[in-house]
């Protein structure tokens, strides 16, 4: 009866459909059928010893002159070797291109660790130029208040200072007048008379000694921040830059900058 699938006539077993060949991809192979580990032709039934290139099937001899005359062939354990030979090359080749992609993948790997370390340096770098500013802003920062205390403690010993004088000056015209009212109301005209000249001296004496000094502006100071008022204003990095690095050491156009916080 004429096969389903490519029409070709075949003769159906003894035992029926069980003893049909196993059917592969290609069109003749409809025509196979396996005993054991030995192949042998569905139509012929003799032993499959020829691969014809042309239709890339292995074939038995009598389907070589009846069907692949023209076609090229040779015997199927010659091609065996070859083919081998030719599939241990390509599983050679395929097995290197494999350790070729395993090495990159390693490589990758330790490019990624790599570039961590490389990141967490500049990170600790980065940490430390900010402790390095914060440690100058901070020692400025103590040194300015320092240089105010010591103008708040000098302005305070300058009032001080002048107000205790002006307080022994004021004591003693006080001392003075509060004698002199004494004398001038308790006092006979004789003693008025013969302390008058004393008391004229002692007046000359505090008038010249005390003369009232001119009015006291205590200094004003001001504070002239540094430029970084201007360098917050502007955005301006005063901490570093992150650059990548190209293979022939330049650094590439464009950088991040880093700024504190």
């Amino acid at each position: 009866m004429p096969c389903p699938e490519c029409r070709s006539e075949f003769q159906i077993p003894k035992n029926g459909v069980a003893d049909l060949p196993i059917r592969t991809h290609t069109k003749e192979s409809v025509t196979l059928s396996e005993q054991g580990s030995r192949r042998y032709c569905g139509r012929h039934d003799e032993r499959i010893k020829m691969h014809c290139f042309s239709c890339n099937i292995n074939v038995c001899a009598m389907c070589c002159l009846e069907d692949h005359t023209t076609h090229k062939f040779e015997k199927t354990e010659e091609v065996a070797d070859r083919f081998s030979k030719s599939i241990d090359d390509e599983i050679k080749q395929v097995t290197s291109r494999i350790e070729g992609f395993q090495r990159l993948t390693e490589q990758l790997k330790a490019e990624h660790c790599h570039t961590l370390d490389n990141i967490k340096v500049m990170e600790l770098d980065v940490q430390n130029r900010r402790k390095k500013i914060k440690e100058i802003a901070d020692r400025q920062e103590s040194e300015l208040l320092q240089q105010l205390q010591l103008l708040r403690s000098a302005s305070h010993d300058e009032i001080k200072s002048r107000t205790d004088s002006l307080q022994s000056c004021v004591s003693e015209m006080e001392s003075f007048r509060t004698s002199s009212l004494e004398l001038m109301s308790t006092s006979s005209p004789s003693d008025i008379t013969q302390a008058a000249n004393d008391v004229h001296e002692r007046a000359k004496e505090l008038l010249q000694t005390y003369v009232i000094p001119s009015e006291y502006h205590a200094p004003i100071y001001k504070f002239t921040p540094a430029n970084i008022d201007e360098l917050l204003r502007d955005d301006q990095n005063f901490i570093g830059h992150v650059v990548e690095v190209t293979d022939s050491g330049n650094f590439k156009s464009y950088y991040r900058d880093f700024f504190s916080s």
